[in-house]
């Protein structure tokens, strides 16, 4: 393990955190917002300095990164972060646990969203308005980038599902290879949610909860907490946010080929067409549930992209069955986006190579072959996607026993554990049962395993991984 490197880089984000922080605390000042300013001005300060601190102390690296220590600054930033990032929900709201505000911190982060922070007629400070759709928009970033980037040269969840023209492994340092993803992505949230925004303000929508819907959708997340209780105001406002929710699910696998002009790049891709064809399919499974059609294509846009933010009415989800709800909120969006999920990529992989089982069956000496985004790959490589979601399903299960074992139901559970491993919001605000301290606890737990996309943690259990 390059330490050197590794605790340098991830002061340089702990830096940002803490720019952010001071960005909030100038808006409690402009809001007259006391208590917020001293909060957010202390986690500024307490950030900058620890980090300020580490980089003055470490030492250069005296040699190249390798992905391995890519995948430790991923790691350590999502462990760190949650707990630098908490204090503001400590402080201005009706909280008083720590643990809950580490949870809120880390639902912002991560995208999920869901709030469990109740404050008298809803009305939120701004300023903390403001950091959650900071932390949102960190999360998501780090997100993307980190999917792009460390996924994809550690090869995690088989060739092809996490690669793009933006990375390729450099001979010096791993890290030099960073700058050419964090340009591109930036400018995909940046466009992506400016757009939106405008879009809302010709719509009429007030400024702040058009930046905050903007936000939300191309974050996948739910960055106002009454979000999941507020119906679009119009028509229109339901087909932006869905523009913002299809943007957002999809990311890099839609903003690449925008970006070069490949429009056929933009009708072919099977991630693409898979999105667009899983949301018609859930859509009719809502209404035969009982939902308008509108109300259909609107809870499938929403939940398929893991964001839950109501695209019709707040009710009508509600309807729905459980079994059928987390079936889009599994499989989630694309693995260069934001959404949660088990990823659209490897739902293709499976699916294809499914498909060729079938075709095997009664020629069994046939050789077939299999291609993902014009790469072959080999059984290894699909090997790797079943491993991922035995894995997932494995992790479903136990926090499904974890959360039972807590004294929830069994559909409580349910909801919590696919939830907060998918990011999902909406599907964890169904839940009826009260947290308790070691529900928060293990919804925390739940929340970064899917953010680490959970292999990502077994090299990080063996000592080798940091000695090496």
């Amino acid at each position: 393990m390059n330490y050197a490197s590794v605790a340098r880089l991830l002061s340089l984000l702990m830096l940002i955190v803490a720019g952010a922080a001071i960005l909030g605390a100038g808006i409690a000042v402009a809001a007259g917002e006391t208590v917020q300013v001293i909060s957010l001005s202390v986690t500024a300060l307490g950030i900058a300095v620890a980090a300020a601190s580490v980089l003055l102390l470490t030492p250069a690296p005296r040699r190249g990164a390798r992905p391995s220590d890519g995948l430790a600054v991923m790691i350590l930033w999502w462990i760190l972060t949650p707990l630098a990032t908490a204090l503001p929900f400590v402080f201005g709201v009706a909280n008083s646990s720590v643990i809950t505000a580490i949870h809120e911190a880390t639902a912002c982060l991560t995208t999920t969203g869901h709030s469990i922070i109740r404050v008298a007629g809803e009305d939120w400070p701004a300023s903390l308005i403001y950091w959650r759709g900071a932390l949102h928009v960190i999360g998501a970033y780090a997100v993307v980038v980190g999917a792009a980037g460390v996924f994809a040269a550690v090869n995690l969840g088989g060739p092809g599902v996490h690669r793009t023209v933006l990375f390729t492994l450099p001979d010096t340092s791993f890290f030099d290879a960073m700058p050419r993803i964090l340009m591109p992505v930036g400018l995909m949230f940046g466009l992506g949610i400016m757009f939106i925004f405008i879009m809302l303000l010709v719509l009429g929508v007030a400024p702040g909860r058009a930046l905050g819907d903007a936000v939300s959708v191309i974050t996948t997340g739910l960055v106002h907490p009454d979000a999941l209780d507020r119906a679009p105001a119009s028509l229109g406002v339901s087909v932006a946010l869905g523009i913002g929710l299809f943007l957002g699910s999809l990311g890099l696998v839609f903003w690449l080929p925008f970006r070069r002009r490949a429009w056929a790049g933009l009708v072919q891709d099977p991630e693409i067409v898979l999105f667009a064809g899983l949301t018609v399919l859930f859509a009719l499974f809502a209404v035969l549930a009982g939902l308008a059609a509108g109300d259909a294509l609107g809870w499938s846009i929403s939940t398929m992209s893991t964001s839950g933010i109501p695209l019709g009415s707040p009710e009508a989800a509600k309807s729905i069955p459980l079994t059928v709800y987390v079936m889009p909120c599994l499989i989630g969006g694309s693995a260069l986006a934001a959404a949660g999920g088990i990823k659209l990529a490897r739902v293709v992989v499976l699916g294809q190579r499914a498909g060729q089982e079938f075709q095997q069956l009664g020629y069994r000496r046939s050789v077939v072959s299999f291609r993902f985004r014009d790469r072959e790959l080999d059984e290894r490589s699909v090997i790797g996607v079943w491993v991922y979601f035995v894995a997932y399903v494995l992790a479903v299960f136990l926090f499904l026993i974890g959360f039972s074992f807590m004294g929830l139901g069994f559909d409580d559970s349910i909801r919590l554990s696919i939830g907060a491993l998918t990011s999902s919001g909406g599907l964890i605000a169904g839940s009826d049962g009260n947290l308790g301290l070691g529900s928060e606890i293990l919804l925390i737990a739940a929340m970064l395993l899917g953010r680490l996309e959970i292999l990502t943690l077994l090299p990080a259990l063996s000592l080798s991984f940091w000695r090496g």
